[in-house]
């Protein structure tokens, strides 16, 4: 069940409360929790009722320990609800606390697809921010400490059941939090669109949600008040994480693992970095899908030709990580690099990705030196 509008996070607690729930694991990130960006929903869910708990130890890119701190917890204070607020990362975690309470173990055996025997506990996302769609794909990304590897797990059991898309919470997202976390949006969609796994469906919410993010990014991006704006990107980040949690994404999303992990680059920032790139190296395979894009974005006329509505589609995505000041140029990128990277995207695409089209190594590699020239 989605909530959406201002004070739809209040309206998602009284639900919890109408459930019959009396305690609640509140997982959150120490910024949110000293915000008090969490105190309406804490209030809310006090006057019906409801005990809750605030674990806030969730840092970005959580590792396994943080995991396990937050099931302690949760077990100790005998929850019977997991509540994520927060971004990607705090999502990701929520949804991962809440398997584990009900699939005890160590957390790297369920690395892989549909690991996990039982149902996690009761589930309720409330996104912060609008870009990674966490909120409704079946999937987590952790990071394993000891190998310092990142594991994703797949599994159906990881979607949330309850969900609020309310713009309340995104009012004093940074701007460039904003850009990097809506390109984020734009990549998935767009991604997903081009995917072989792709169905009408999928197509659709992903053609929806590129056009509302065309159409709001750069007004939630220039005035966080505008509260038409920041609803309409949390929209599109739902839709576009419904999407590709059914179709997966590609190679922007390959390199920009490999960009987080080498140069520390910020996942939306390293999908801005390399989406056009990517688009442009897939060639003419993929130009009557990215010209349906542009025109049922408004970006092109059903009368101009698939190569160039294909074209003026990528120009407005280099445009727009312009107009934010988004860089280009991944921090510590050293040439010497190159090659892993490319191993590594490879590798990650061939085992999770449906992509239109294989690139050899050599195109990914031109993507990548591109990068190292510009830094």
């Amino acid at each position: 069940m989605v909530f959406s509008g201002r004070g739809s996070s209040l309206e998602l607690c009284r639900q919890l409360a109408l459930l019959g729930y009396t305690r609640a694991l509140i997982v959150s990130d120490a910024f949110l929790a000293g915000s008090g960006l969490l105190d309406d929903m804490l209030g809310t869910l006090a006057q019906a009722g409801v005990k809750c708990t605030v674990f806030d130890g969730i840092e970005p890119d959580p590792n396994f320990e943080q995991v396990a701190a937050g099931e302690a917890v949760l077990t100790r204070e005998s929850c019977e609800v997991v509540i994520g607020i927060g971004g990607g990362s705090v999502l990701d975690a929520a949804k991962l606390i809440a398997l584990l309470h009900n699939n005890p173990g160590d957390l790297a055996f369920y690395d892989g697809i549909q690991k996990a025997k039982n149902p996690g506990l009761p589930l309720f996302a409330v996104p912060t921010t609008a870009g990674t769609g966490s909120e409704t794909t079946p999937a987590s990304v952790i990071t394993d400490s000891a190998t310092h590897r990142k594991v994703a797990v797949a599994d159906g059991k990881l979607v949330p059941h309850y969900v609020a898309l309310d713009p309340d919470l995104t009012r004093t997202l940074p701007p460039r939090i904003t850009a990097a976390t809506g390109m984020d949006a734009l990549t998935h969609a767009v991604e997903s669109y081009l995917s072989r796994a792709s169905t009408p469906v999928t197509r659709d919410m992903a053609a929806t949600a590129t056009r509302l993010i065309f159409e709001n990014l750069p007004r939630a991006y220039q005035n966080g008040e505008d509260m038409d704006a920041r609803q309409a990107m949390l929209t599109a980040s739902f839709y576009a994480g419904v999407a590709f949690g059914r179709t997966s994404v590609g190679y922007a999303h390959a390199i920009a693992h490999q960009l987080g992990r080498v140069c520390g680059t910020p996942h939306g920032e390293a999908n801005a970095m390399v989406l056009p790139q990517v688009l442009e190296a897939y060639g003419a395979p993929v130009r009557p899908a990215l010209a349906e894009l542009a025109r049922s974005s408004g970006l092109a006329a059903a009368t101009v030709s698939d190569d160039a509505a294909a074209a003026t589609l990528v120009q407005r995505i280099t445009e727009l990580r312009r107009e934010m000041g988004m860089s280009l140029e991944p921090t510590g990128l050293a040439a010497d690099a190159v090659p892993g990277i490319v191993k590594a995207a490879i590798r990650e695409t061939g085992d999770l990705y449906p992509v239109p089209r294989y690139l050899e190594p050599d195109e990914l590699g031109g993507i990548v030196s591109k990068l190292v020239a510009a830094a």
